[in-house]
Formats: C-alpha cells, structure tokens, sequence
C-alpha cells in the first residue's frame, strides 16, 4: 500500500473542513469540561481525602471516555455517518475494556524499555559517587542508554496506538484490540512516526498566534489519525 502524508493529511483536512463547526464545538466542549474538572480537583487536593481522590479517579475515567467519543464523531465523519456533538458522550459503556487494553498497553510498554531503564539504573548506582557533576550523564554511553529507553518505547506507542479505535470501531474484546492495531501497523512504523513528526509539527506551528490555531490543529490530528487507522485497517 502506499503511504502519502500529503495525501493523507490532505484527505483528512477535506473532511475537517466541511464538518469544522461540529469539530470545533466538540474540542471547546472537552476543553471547557476538562478545564473545570481540573479547577474542582485541584481545589479538593489541597485537603487529601478519600473523597478528594475518588473524584481524581472519577474526572480522568470521565475524561477517557469523552477520547472514545471523539473517535466516535471522527469514525462517523469518515464513513459519512449521522455525527452530532451528543456523540461525544456515547462510548461510556467502552470505558471499562479500553481501561483495561490501557493498561495491557502500559504494561507491554513498561516490559519493552525495561532493560534500558535497569542498565541505567546499574550505571547510576555503579557511579554513585560521581552524581554531583554532569560527567555521569554524558558521552556515547549514556546515549545508548537512553536509546535502549526511548526507541522500544516509540516502537511500541506506534505499533499499538490504534487499540482505542477498534474498541470504538469493532466494540472487540480490549485484548484483541491490542492485537489488531499491531497487525496493521506491521511494516508502516517509520511512515507513521514520520507522519506523526509532521502532524506534531503543525501542531507546534499552531499554537504560535496564542494558541488559537489549536482548535483547526486538533481536530486535524484527530481526524489524520482515524483515516490513517481505517487506510491501514483496510489494506490489512
């Protein structure tokens, strides 16, 4: 299959342009919620209570399943469904499978940069004594080190980062979704990682006239990522 960034980002603008209202009030919605979960946490964490870390756990559980819905609005738009910003608030019932492929996810990525994290660890500890200057942090050693951590690390986060839309897509077991997102990103890690520098880029680059080019980046990085998932999902 061939792989084109401009084709893709292009494809994906189109749709963002005839459905940018939507889009936007979707974005504005989450950010506005977010916003007041985050002024209400805070002010609850300045006494740590039970109740303080309930609503902590309640606010980020409310937040994931507002991503699921807008995957939800993203996938309508793609396949020319009926999208309305009610949506946003439609894959609760998702919540509990894409927690738990959240964290086989989490896990798979603590497993693969694990050996770099404990070669570190051992090199720090081995040169305890030297800790105060910046010699211990420096030099080919420590960057291999540190690619040990950070190459598995993306690896990983490119191969399985689809498992959320085949739970919004497919409603399949959290497990399975994992698997399906590594099934299709097989040989299209450094044309996804490519892309996702350019999508990152755009994004930077609209934050610079005082963050208002956010709410036209956002929904294009949304929306890149769901044609991009559906282009691969189909040449699988």
């Amino acid at each position: 299959m061939e792989f084109s960034k401009s084709y893709i980002i292009k494809s994906s603008w189109d749709i963002v342009k005839s459905n940018l209202s939507l889009l936007i009030l979707a974005i504005l919605l989450i950010f506005g919620i977010n916003l007041s979960l985050g002024m209400i946490q805070d002010r609850l964490l300045e006494d740590l209570s039970f109740q303080s870390i309930v609503f902590s756990v309640a606010a980020y559980l409310f937040q994931m399943g507002l991503n699921l819905g807008v995957i939800r609005i993203c996938l309508n738009l793609l396949f020319k469904k009926e999208s309305g910003i009610n949506q946003i608030f439609g894959s609760f019932h998702l919540l509990i499978p894409y927690l738990l492929s959240s964290i086989v996810f989490l896990f798979i990525l603590a497993v693969v940069v694990s050996p770099g994290v404990i070669i570190l660890l051992f090199s720090i500890t081995g040169d305890i004594n030297s800790l105060s200057s910046f010699e211990s942090f420096s030099g080919p050693a420590f960057i291999f080190m540190l690619l040990l951590i950070v190459v598995p690390a993306v690896y990983v986060s490119i191969r399985l980062q689809y498992y959320d839309y085949f739970l919004v897509d497919e409603e399949c077991h959290f497990f399975e979704a994992i698997q399906k997102s590594a099934t299709i990103t097989k040989g299209y890690v450094m044309e996804l990682f490519l892309l996702g520098a350019t999508i990152a880029i755009i994004i930077l680059l609209s934050i610079i006239p005082l963050g208002a080019g956010l709410v036209i980046s956002i929904p294009l990085a949304a929306m890149v990522n769901t044609f991009v998932y559906n282009l691969l999902k189909n040449a699988a």
